[in-house]
């Protein structure tokens, strides 16, 4: 792929690739981090992607590339918000997305959605937008961007592959997507050690922390869903930034008790989504997460 222009570290231009080249770019992507210009330049590239016809990913030459180049593509659809507006990215904008994503392609395989600058879209909008990310069409895909993806609904996120492309985030910012993925790596790993406060002591941070815990539940279920995939295939295509951790998972867990840890996932996101309290939702997280793998 040609990432020309677009600054953006080796780490993701290598996942990018691969799924690509593989065929398994995730139905729904997050970019975060980076300029504004670099995340719309990716998300522009990952639809090209998309809706490619040639035997690379994107070739660049078919006919679908050369209309995505072009911007003229009459199945990629793009609903820009402009950096520094007030003016909230509406519910119904995201409704006259939603109904036209059951529309079957013009031309490609697939019909691509790119929604930028979702920080502005309120919760009205992304509400009306988890609907259609529940259960989308197979043909329809979904690109949004953000500086950082928890302004986003966790539901949101759940559903979604974040790609930081970790340049231009502020230090604060990028230090917590950092934490979160050392920490969601270090969860992943005390959850096939027998010993059982492994788990407890990875998890205390989150009582004084609700922000990472967010940020942490998006990069498990990556995880997790690195773990099914590989458990399935051993050439599956792995995309958390916890590979290995996602490997011993899916050696020592079973398919069914790796599908339990995803719904652990959930419920914890919807609790914490109702201000549960934060000593019992963390007990509760220990307490699903051991019992998801028989511990």
């Amino acid at each position: 792929m040609n990432f020309d222009g677009i600054n953006i570290n080796n780490e993701l231009k290598s996942r990018i690739e691969s799924a690509a080249a593989a065929g398994k770019l995730p139905h729904a992507v997050i970019l975060e981090g980076g300029s504004e210009n670099d995340r719309l330049n990716l998300a522009r590239l990952l639809a090209k992607a998309q809706v490619c016809s040639g035997e690379s990913i994107p070739c660049c030459s078919c006919n679908d590339c050369i209309k995505a180049e072009k911007g003229i593509h009459p199945d990629i659809f793009q609903a820009l918000a402009q950096e520094g507006s007030t003016e909230p990215l509406k519910v119904d904008a995201i409704r006259d997305i939603r109904a036209n994503a059951f529309v079957y392609p013009n031309e490609a395989q697939r019909r691509v959605f790119i929604l930028h600058n979702m920080q502005f879209a309120n919760e009205q909008a992304q509400n009306a937008l988890l609907k259609i990310l529940e259960e989308p069409p197979e043909f329809v895909r979904f690109i949004l961007t953000a500086p950082v993806s928890s302004v986003m609904l966790t539901t949101i996120l759940s559903r979604a592959a974040v790609f930081s492309l970790g340049q231009q985030l502020g230090d604060t910012l990028n230090a917590k997507h950092t934490q979160a993925c050392e920490k969601a790596a270090a969860i992943a790993k005390a959850l096939i050690s027998p010993n059982e406060f492994d788990l407890m002591t990875e998890t205390g941070i989150f009582e004084k922390d609700a922000e990472l815990l967010v940020l942490v539940l998006a990069q498990l279920r990556l995880i997790f869903r690195d773990a099914i995939a590989r458990k399935q295939s051993q050439a599956a295509t792995l995309l958390s930034s916890s590979q290995d951790n996602a490997v011993l998972l899916s050696r020592s867990c079973t398919v069914p008790q790796l599908m339990a840890l995803m719904q652990a996932v959930d419920a914890l996101e919807k609790a914490e989504n109702q201000n549960a309290n934060k000593a019992l939702l963390i007990t509760r997280f220990c307490s699903m997460m051991r019992k998801a793998v028989n511990k």
